[in-house]
């Protein structure tokens, strides 16, 4: 076989893979509202780090697996203000301008089949969280996040669809020891940590574009 037939062979296999992929991917491109937790810090002048709600957006790409299943990329951004809660009791006092930066594996479950044009789903995901204060000579940091949410797909047309979700999001800061736990029975002690994580719930919708 000359490589002219080798070459155009492959050129259609790989047309024909990417047009049966392109039948499962969806691209939506979404924006809603943020709710911001705090973390208790501990400072000579402030005893909790607030961080004040805001607008995320985001865009997510997605393979749909058989009739229920999914996988999918997301990105996610949002920018608040932080501020310090003074020990003192005095009003609280913006330090700095948090930006999160989100990205995220997620899978989805849906409760319908692929042809039904509303498509309920739960999902779960894992990623990082990259968070930058904007502060000349703070470094910024990146940690690890999970989430757990859901929300619903409302297919218009074969290509144009709707999408809405909410999610819950907790990002791993760190751990501080606490004291000592020893077992009364077995022997031994261990070092107790507290784990500190950075909670946000958001709500999210967006137009899904559907290839």
């Amino acid at each position: 076989m000359s490589r002219l037939k080798i070459l155009a062979a492959a050129l259609v296999a790989l047309l024909a893979f990417s047009t049966a992929l392109a039948q499962n991917i969806e691209v939506t491109g979404q924006v809603g509202g943020q709710i911001n937790g705090g973390v208790n810090i501990s400072t000579l002048l402030f005893n909790r780090l607030e961080v004040r709600n805001g607008l995320n957006y985001g865009v997510t790409a997605g393979y749909l697996v058989g009739e229920h299943a999914g996988i999918e990329f997301q990105w996610n951004r949002n920018q608040a203000d932080a501020v310090g809660q003074r020990i003192s009791g005095l009003p609280s006092t913006k330090l700095f301008n948090l930006t999160q930066n989100q990205y995220f594996g997620n899978f989805l479950f849906h409760l319908t089949a692929k042809d039904h044009a509303l498509r309920p789903f739960g999902m779960v995901g894992l990623g990082a969280n990259a968070l930058n204060t904007g502060v000349s000579g703070v470094s910024g940091s990146t940690r690890f996040a999970f989430a757990l949410g859901g929300g619903a797909k409302l297919n218009m047309t074969k290509h144009l669809g709707f999408r809405g979700q909410i999610r819950w999001v907790p990002t791993y800061l760190g751990s501080t020891n606490t004291g000592y736990w020893c077992d009364p029975f077995w022997g031994g002690c261990w070092v107790v940590g507290t784990s500190h994580y950075l909670h946000e719930f958001d709500i999210t919708g967006g137009i899904t574009l559907r290839f």
